[in-house]
């Protein structure tokens, strides 16, 4: 059955060089949220097409496909006598994606009149959101037994409304004895004869089919007759790294005395990653452990009838020392005053031991952030040496936990040094015939004010400019120039939103590597010459995943390149609901093989807040308030960074790196794994000249083959979730794919240290 249903339809008119062509088959940009289309008269993609400038009935011309390549996926009606005639229809209601179609429209009474126009369809996903379900004031007797009412009821889905009968439900841990899930019915069974107690059990719903979802819990209690009594416990009063809260068994009973190790076990279980349920009840909270509340589930049983039990939770909220502080920049050198400007953006790191945190003064308060461990802090401003440092280092030594601390430095040049900075940041993916947006960023990272100018460098045969914030102050060939002045020491600035159109196939077509580049003078007699020029090199796809991680350089570089230059990476996210996302965190740990010492923030979307420790980073943006998908443009945020390779990388090693995004509660985002394959060569194409694949589309069986040895294949999803990943070592392989659902698929091809991606349709 055919489904229709209502979506927003955007026209653009894209400038032709044939303005006076008597029929014109205009762009047709199409958003909806939820995988269907309606047939709204305005939907159709007639509907803006002209002849003699003039709309016309649409049996005044015929249809054809001209690239369709998710047939059976996403159609365009073609028959002149289907009352859906220049509709698309979505055969699948759980993809999501951009989709790009070319078709072509003649005048019937002129067949040679013809015009080829471009659809464009964005699908974003729907909103899984799963409530808490308590179901504590209704207990339920041990003796009997009996079942709570359906976990999915008050679940839903943006789209498709209860996920009752389309949501897929798994449990983040092992279910006590007694408790069952049942599937389908989607309720808990409890068994008789279940230890009494209260449970709170964490589940994941997704819908069927996509790793689209969000977690909640389950609270119910079993009650029943029992010689010991298990209270919950708060431990909600801040605890600290290294301190051991009270017992558990303090609030305990039994037979209505205390609760003692002599007369009762006590058997913890899902006990979280550095904690420790000591025998004695009391819990030890590990260095390791990070700030955050968590909930600690604990059984007593009576040592002299085992069979009486009960369950019960501990809640323990973690917080650390900090220390505090911000930093000026004395420019007259007569001592930092409260004339002075705050510098933000500044790495101040905090070594104890062998852990250092790492942290940046933010442009919300120009304050930076950091942990502070028990023992010596040091504490110091990451800055060249041609800038002095007043106190050049604060040391605390931390005993007491709960400290606040505070420690304020102070910045003067001490020689004149010119230092300027370029990083290209791409917004978005390059798509055949879409915008490509990027964000231009400079700094003096030097102790002069200086004047000059940022090129920009783009493939004019493959795109052409459009526009940005500001302008640029000349164009030429394939040139962008913009001059800037009095960029003071410490300052940056973006040139915002460079815009260019790509162009279509064949001119640009999927696995194409497109490559852009930029400089900033003047360079001459600067400090550090290699920051002066950057690029960025993007594959070609034809979807846009809004949760991805990028690396600059591409995916392979030379061996000369990791041992002297940066790498820099973009994490980029969305929020695709349609309400504000209120924080957002974005967690990264670093490879080994990038030396973690090197790492530095470049810039972000939003103000946040930078943690970082042994490869472990945190970037929290507070009170961000992103908007959803109703506000399109603004729902999109960004990080960029840039890191070195370890100085004994080799030929052959290849460096990922992932990244866990959360927006407020819900469960986590996990973008794709950017991957840099150190190579003797960096041309990432000649390795498959030879590459064949078929056949494509695909019911159950990949055939792949290359002159060159395929060493791994790895398989995505439109969204950036990886599927499968096959070490091979062969010339040809065979893919079994008759599990896969239906849709579009993303493989890369690994060889001789190189990868190629291809897209595929699986039916």
């Amino acid at each position: 059955m055919r489904k229709l249903y209502s979506f927003t339809l955007l026209v653009f008119v894209l400038f032709t060089s044939n303005s006076f062509a008597q029929i014109v088959a205009n762009a047709d940009y199409l958003f909806t949220s939820c995988g269907y289309i309606g047939n709204d008269y305005d939907n159709n993609v007639l509907y803006n097409d002209r002849i003699n400038n003039n709309a016309f009935s649409y049996t005044d011309v015929t249809i054809s496909i001209i690239s369709n390549p998710y047939q059976g996926l996403v159609d365009l009606d073609i028959d002149p006598i289907s009352p859906y005639y220049g509709f698309l229809t979505i055969s699948d209601p759980f993809i999501t994606g951009t989709f790009t179609i070319a078709y072509q429209i003649c005048e019937v009474t002129n067949p040679t009149n013809c015009d080829i126009g471009y659809i464009t369809l964005y699908v974003y996903g729907s909103t899984i959101i799963a409530e808490d379900d308590n179901f504590s004031a209704t207990p339920i007797d041990n003796t009997t037994g009996g079942t709570t009412p359906n976990i999915l009821i008050n679940d839903y889905s943006s789209c498709f409304g209860s996920l009752n009968g389309i949501g897929n439900v798994f449990f983040n841990s092992t279910l006590p004895p007694g408790i069952t899930f049942n599937y389908g019915i989607n309720n808990l069974t409890i068994a008789p004869g279940t230890t009494p107690g209260t449970y709170i059990l964490n589940y994941v719903v997704c819908e069927f089919g996509t790793p689209n979802c969000d977690d909640a819990n389950v609270i119910l209690v079993v009650s029943g007759n029992s010689d010991v009594v298990a209270n919950y416990d708060d431990f909600s009063s801040p605890n600290y790294p290294n301190t051991t809260t009270a017992s558990v068994l303090n609030n305990d009973t039994i037979n209505g005395s205390p609760a003692t190790t002599s007369n009762v076990t006590l058997t913890p279980f899902n006990v979280p990653s550095g904690f420790t349920f000591n025998t004695n009840g009391t819990i030890s909270i590990g260095a390791s452990v990070l700030e955050g509340a968590y909930a600690l589930p604990y059984q007593i049983c009576s040592i002299s009838n085992p069979s009486q039990c009960f369950v019960n939770y501990a809640y323990v909220i973690v917080l650390k020392n900090r220390i505090l502080g911000k930093i000026k920049f004395d420019d007259e050198g007569n001592g930092c005053d409260a004339s002075d400007a705050y510098l933000n953006n500044i790495q101040v790191k905090n070594v104890n031991g062998s852990t250092t945190y790492t942290s940046y003064s933010n442009y919300y308060n120009s304050q930076y952030y950091l942990i502070g461990d028990a023992g010596t802090n040091t504490v110091s401003v990451n800055l060249p040496s041609y800038f002095t440092v007043t106190p050049s280092n604060q040391v605390f030594n931390l005993s007491t936990p709960g400290t606040v601390n505070a420690a304020d430095f102070c910045v003067t040049a001490n020689s004149n040094v010119n230092d300027l900075e370029i990083v290209l940041i791409p917004l978005f993916n390059v798509i055949p015939g879409l915008p490509a947006l990027y964000n231009v960023w400079y700094k003096n990272n030097g102790s002069t004010t200086l004047n000059g100018q940022v090129t920009f460098q783009f493939d004019n045969t493959k795109m052409s400019f459009l526009s940005s914030s500001p302008s640029p102050s000349g164009l030429v060939g394939n040139q962008l120039t913009y001059s800037f002045s009095n960029l003071a020491p410490f300052e940056s600035r973006i040139i915002n939103n460079v815009k260019f159109q790509v162009a279509i196939p064949p001119t640009v077509d999927l696995g194409n590597v497109v490559v852009f580049s930029g400089s900033v003078l003047p360079n001459a007699g600067d400090a550090t010459p290699s920051n002066n020029n950057a690029s960025v090199s993007q594959i070609v796809v034809n979807s846009q995943d809004p949760n991805d991680i990028i690396v600059h350089e591409g995916s392979s570089i030379s061996l000369a390149q990791a041992q002297q230059d940066y790498l820099h990476y973009t994490i980029r996210f969305q929020n695709v609901g349609t309400s504000e996302a209120i924080n957002i965190k974005v967690l990264n740990d670093l490879d080994a093989k990038l030396d973690w010492n090197t790492f530095e923030f470049i810039n972000s979307s939003h103000n946040c807040r930078v943690k970082n420790s042994n490869g472990h980073n945190e970037f929290l943006f507070e009170g961000i308030n992103l908007p959803g998908t109703n506000d399109e443009p603004l729902s999109h945020g960004y990080i960029t960074y840039k890191i070195k390779p370890i100085t004994s990388i080799a030929i052959g090693n290849v460096i990922s790196n992932v990244a866990n995004i959360y927006f407020d509660f819900n469960a986590p985002i996990v973008t794709n794994t950017a991957t840099t394959t150190i190579s003797a060569l960096s041309n990432q194409n000649f390795a498959f000249n030879d590459l064949n694949y078929f056949p494509n589309p695909v019911k159950n069986s990949l055939s792949i083959s290359n002159t060159s040895l395929i060493e791994e294949i790895e398989i995505t999803s439109l969204l950036g979730q990886r599927i499968l990943t096959k070490k091979i070592n062969e010339l040809q392989t065979e893919l079994n794919l008759s599990e896969l659902a239906n849709g579009i698929y993303f493989v890369k091809v690994i060889s001789e240290g190189q990868e190629k991606t291809i897209k595929i349709i699986k039916e």
